[in-house]
């Protein structure tokens, strides 16, 4: 997204050097590598940005966002906000890309934003690519792994609690009221529902939801596994592992369930 160059005239005007400077740091953060690209330009503009989605069609009229979720929308393919399209800018190829490869490294990219101050792109990349701890967990017949740095507490979900949400996808906890999804129903998993399901609360980028399942097995440290490209761009998994008695089990994209569940509470929220 090009949002545009702040001139040296410009930023004398507003106070500024009258040089940008851009300023990139890395440290460790709860078993993850935390790369910061800083910059003290214009920033991103959110009017700007919400304009151009409504002329693609990306959001409607009645939608509304977070920042958050406003600055994402330069992760959509072929998304920009430039006025002219030259060999280097204006075409809308590059961020979509980069968000897919960090992705595929189990990783998310996220954007802070100010307008006439700067940006923040961050890079939160797992600190080894190859095995990590995780909650184990079924659904059904069927085995996921909820990478345990995401894990914030578990406990059961009773079908009062379920009954007294009105049908709604909520349950409190600790006096706040978390959005949920249930795995089976995100991967179609038909069978016979348990009597008490459990509910694992998780946290990513400040946020938290609930990821309800049929059984909590334990903590197991996992050795990662690409499923390879055909399954490339199946929604909410991240990779898989051979368990011991070699059954495979699904590594769960936490930052897409709790996507998912921002966007279910949503349409009930119209619904309703």
């Amino acid at each position: 997204v090009d949002h545009g160059i702040e001139l040296p005239d410009v930023r004398k005007k507003t106070g500024k050097p009258e040089y940008g400077t851009v300023h990139l740091s890395a440290y460790h953060s709860a078993g993850s590598v935390v790369v910061e690209i800083r910059d003290d330009g214009k920033g991103l503009d959110r009017e700007k940005l919400l304009a151009k989605a409504r002329e693609r069609g990306v959001i409607s009229d009645e939608d509304s966002l977070s920042d958050r979720e406003v600055f994402n929308l330069i992760f959509e393919p072929g998304f920009s906000t430039a006025e002219v399209v030259s060999d280097v800018s204006g075409r809308g190829v590059g961020m979509d890309v980069v968000k897919r490869e960090i992705e595929a490294l189990r990783g998310t990219i996220n954007i802070f934003s100010e307008k006439g101050k700067g940006a923040t792109i961050e890079l939160v990349l797992p600190l080894t690519l190859a095995i990590i701890d995780g909650l184990l967990v079924k659904a059904g017949d069927v085995r996921f792994v909820l990478p345990l740095v995401f894990v914030d507490e578990c406990m059961e979900l009773s079908k009062e609690q379920v009954d007294s949400a009105c049908g709604r996808n909520l349950v409190s906890v600790r006096g706040e009221l978390v959005s949920y999804v249930r795995l089976r129903e995100m991967f179609d998993i038909i069978s016979e529902y348990p009597p008490l399901e459990q509910i694992v609360i998780v946290k990513f980028e400040g946020m938290r939801s609930g990821v309800v399942v049929d059984e909590i097995i334990g903590i197991h440290q996992t050795v990662i596994k690409s499923l390879g490209s055909i399954y490339r761009d199946v929604e909410g998994v991240s990779g898989g592992t051979i368990l011991g008695d070699g059954e495979v089990a699904l590594i769960v994209d936490v930052a897409k369930v709790i996507q998912c569940a921002e966007t279910e509470e949503k349409k009930e929220t119209k619904a309703g």
